[in-house]
């Protein structure tokens, strides 16, 4: 393995050391900051790179944990829009921490795979005063926001056209990508829920291959999703449509089982809670709710389809202000992720 993913090669290790000094010096330039820390899958030695024509570069964004003083005001999101856009990146999340709330921060997924996969980048060694979390056990309410945070990547990289029109190869890579990082939430999820969760993706797997050895088709997604996340290509042999498609059934049945009724454990259930029961709210984000129900929507086969369409148009009405004509699901897909980039990104 090579320091920042599993590629054996110094020139990768190279090109993410380089963007990593440029993050560091920026930050300190900017900010008032005790330590800096690297999170996420290069924190762990699993980052992904594109390796191509046009060179190395980095896949998804870098995470990046500020930790500050207690009396330190900072706003951090227009330095990390202009350091991803001067390195050529999707986006750099830099994510604050208090230096007093370093020894109580919950077990949730973002501060378990800090503490036990994060590497020091710059200043105080705190990671130390991270609780030693109970090992596999993250907060259950980590995986349900988890599952909620992921739709939007269900929904942005897939458009009904490339049903019949195909796609380019950037966006045949988006949709791959995207859609294993579904797969890799519903496989987290439901090993959160055993309390069998693990900060690598190679340990998830064969940890979740042992968990739910009848789980046939998530498995196998989970091994597509796993090998593109750790060696990812634009010359993946994956069928970019059928794997979305594959990636949407897994997905709501594990979303039924985090959120339908117990009453009712079935697709028809989470839809009738999400249209109806508006005093036990899925999220408090009405996009969210919108996201969730046109995924749904994109079979339909629990009710009318028209009916499902018009009920998915008159919500992102509501909430967009705006109207739409047509009562088909592509357009009010991009609508609503449209919306979700201007109110929640």
């Amino acid at each position: 393995m090579g320091i920042y993913t599993v590629r054996e090669d110094e020139a990768v290790d190279k090109v993410i050391a380089k963007d990593l000094e440029f993050i560091v010096n920026r930050v300190r330039e900017a900010l008032p900051v005790r330590a800096i820390i690297l999170g996420g899958g290069f924190g762990r030695g699993e980052g992904s790179v594109l390796i191509d024509n046009a060179g190395i570069r980095a896949v998804n964004d870098y995470d990046v944990f500020l930790v500050i003083s207690d009396n330190d005001q900072i706003n951090v999101k227009a330095l990390s829009c202009d350091m991803a856009m001067q390195l050529g990146i999707r986006s750099i999340d830099l994510i604050t921490i208090r230096y007093s709330e370093l020894e109580r921060l919950p077990a949730t997924q973002v501060y378990y795979d800090l503490k036990y996969g994060g590497t020091l980048l710059w200043g105080e060694n705190v990671l130390d005063q991270i609780p030693q979390y109970k090992q596999g056990c993250v907060d259950h309410r980590s995986a349900e926001t988890l599952l909620l945070n992921r739709l939007v990547c269900a929904l942005e990289a897939f458009s009904e056209k490339f049903v019949y029109n195909g796609m380019s190869t950037e966006e045949r890579f988006f949709l791959v990508n995207q859609t294993g990082k579904v797969v890799s939430a519903c496989v987290e999820a439901l090993l959160m829920g055993r309390g069998k969760y693990h900060h690598r993706y190679s340990e998830r797997r064969n940890i979740f291959d042992a968990e739910f050895p009848n789980w046939d088709t998530l498995r196998r997604l989970n091994r597509q999703a796993t090998a593109f996340k750790l060696m990812p290509s634009e010359t993946a042999n994956i069928d970019a449509i059928a794997y979305w498609n594959g990636m949407v059934t897994e997905y709501i049945k594990v979303l039924v089982i985090y959120f339908a009724p117990r009453s009712l454990q079935s697709t028809l259930g989470l839809w009738g809670r999400l249209a109806f029961d508006r005093r036990n709210p899925i999220s408090d984000n009405p996009i969210e709710i919108l996201e969730l129900m046109l995924l749904l929507g994109w079979r339909a086969s629990f009710l009318p389809r028209h009916y499902v369409l018009s009920q998915l148009r008159r919500r992102l009405e509501h909430i967009s202000n705006r109207t739409f004509s047509c009562v088909e699901w592509e357009p009010l897909r991009a609508g609503a992720v449209q919306l979700w980039h201007q109110l929640c990104h």
